[in-house]
């Protein structure tokens, strides 16, 4: 049965765990079990980011796309990323920094319950719902990112952006 207290176990098991057992958590994990549906939240202008749970050490946001929704590319400031996808499907497209000069360094089809780790050692990244629908994702982030760079590609210019949540629903962890 799914249920909204199961990502409360979600939640005590990255808070109870180092950073380096969040990809075996992420990837071991029974997302099916959860109801997301509380949680979501759509728009046709962009794909919307809606904070389930947020502590100094890690935050966890879902991502609600549309059909051609995309981010920027951008960076994580410094901080690790996760994203596994609960459903749709999605492309990743990487990017490095060369002479100053952005460039596109590959891609890869995300497709559902596939788990994706990025951080700025790699690179820049965008994403993109590739689906014929809407798309969900699951995002982990240690620590939380207020800020990123990102890259404008009609001024061909990086810029500092500031991160914030279509919705937030702090989810207490029972223990």
């Amino acid at each position: 049965m799914k249920s909204q207290e199961n990502i409360q176990q979600l939640i005590a098991l990255l808070s109870q765990s180092s950073i380096e057992d969040y990809n075996a958590i992420l990837n071991n994990f029974n997302f099916n079990s959860i109801d997301f549906k509380p949680f979501e939240s759509w728009s046709q202008q962009k794909y919307t980011r809606n904070c389930l749970y947020r502590d100094v050490n890690f935050e966890v946001i879902l991502l609600c796309w549309e059909k051609g929704q995309e981010t920027v590319i951008h960076g994580h400031d410094g901080e690790d990323c996760w994203v596994y996808l609960l459903e749709g499907e999605m492309e990743e497209v990487f990017f490095n920094v060369e002479d100053q000069h952005l460039r596109k360094v590959g891609s890869q089809k995300v497709l559902p319950h596939q788990l994706t780790f990025m951080n700025d050692n790699i690179g820049f990244h965008k994403l993109k719902n590739s689906y014929e629908g809407k798309s969900i994702s699951l995002h982990v982030y240690a620590k939380p990112i207020e800020h990123c760079v990102s890259y404008n590609e009609t001024s061909q210019q990086f810029i500092e952006r500031q991160l914030t949540y279509d919705t937030y629903k702090q989810l207490i962890v029972k223990d």
